[in-house]
């Protein structure tokens, strides 16, 4: 059922228990909200339960919940490009337009005081280890590029082995940042859980505020414009997870000082790998 997905719910929705109708509902009412939440949203916002959003997309054929998403939004794409034929758009200007408003709610959805925590944290931790799974990846990669610029020992890790060694080897004075957008990535939940198991402070970067990983979180820093199954790595995401990995560089550049004679140091050694 990947095409007349939205047809079939209305069709059946009368014969769900009354959990499961809940979550029909929820869907049929706003899809395109669906799809841009975690198990644990949909559960919520439908007076459900997660256990009753899976039986949900198990009785309509899906394998779990990132499968019923993945043909939702395979069916709403379809309808969107049926509405915008013959009416042609600037790709350009609409990704400047999204990333600007990914920006701004970004601005908004920022705890100063989360900020401030996480920073301190990061300074006084003896290690900053970052993981991410494929886009998140790129997040991870830039924090610990970002780290070492004001002399922070950090490193990025996206193979899940390596990061499931480092968060069982984590003592409690290193900090773990575990990054993903749908919070929902079973490789990032299982690293938080077991780094924090070990002591160590674990801070979840996301798209999304309710979700497994978040959960799994000492404290959790929240970006906007959360992923769909078909825009995975969108640039609206990423650059509102970018905004926070600044942000938490620029605190703790103002709580350490010091921080900034680290980053002139950095910039003087490869000042010789250009022309």
């Amino acid at each position: 059922m990947t095409h007349a997905l939205i047809a079939s719910l209305r069709a059946a929705a009368g014969d769900m228990s009354p959990a499961l109708a809940r979550v029909a509902e929820m869907v049929l009412a706003q899809p395109d909200a669906t799809l841009r939440q975690s198990i644990t949203e949909l559960a919520e916002v439908s007076g459900s339960s997660e256990a009753s959003v899976m039986r949900f997309c198990r009785d309509q054929g899906f394998t779990g919940f990132q499968d019923f998403k993945l043909a939702l939004a395979k069916e709403l794409a379809t309808d969107e490009r049926a509405r915008d034929i013959g009416s042609p758009t600037d790709d350009i200007q609409r990704l400047v337009e999204t990333a600007i408003i990914s920006l701004r709610e970004t601005e908004q959805l920022i705890v100063r005081e989360d900020i401030a925590t996480a920073s301190r944290k990061l300074l006084g931790a003896t290690a900053v280890e970052c993981f991410g799974i494929a886009a998140s990846a790129v997040t991870a990669q830039y924090l610990a590029y970002k780290m070492t610029r004001i002399g922070k020992f950090s490193r990025a890790m996206g193979d899940a082995h390596l990061a499931v060694m480092a968060a069982g080897t984590a003592q409690p004075s290193t900090v773990q940042v575990v990054i993903s957008s749908s919070g929902s990535t079973i490789d990032a939940v299982r690293i938080a859980e077991l780094a924090r198991s070990k002591g160590a402070f674990v801070i979840g970067i996301s798209n999304r505020s309710k979700s497994p990983l978040i959960a799994a979180c000492d404290l959790a820093l929240i970006a906007s414009w959360p992923e769909t199954p078909l825009t995975g790595g969108a640039f609206p995401s990423k650059i509102s997870q970018l905004l926070i990995v600044d942000a938490l560089v620029a605190e703790m550049t103002r709580q350490d000082p010091k921080r900034l004679v680290e980053l002139s140091r950095t910039a003087e050694v490869v000042s010789d790998r250009s022309f």
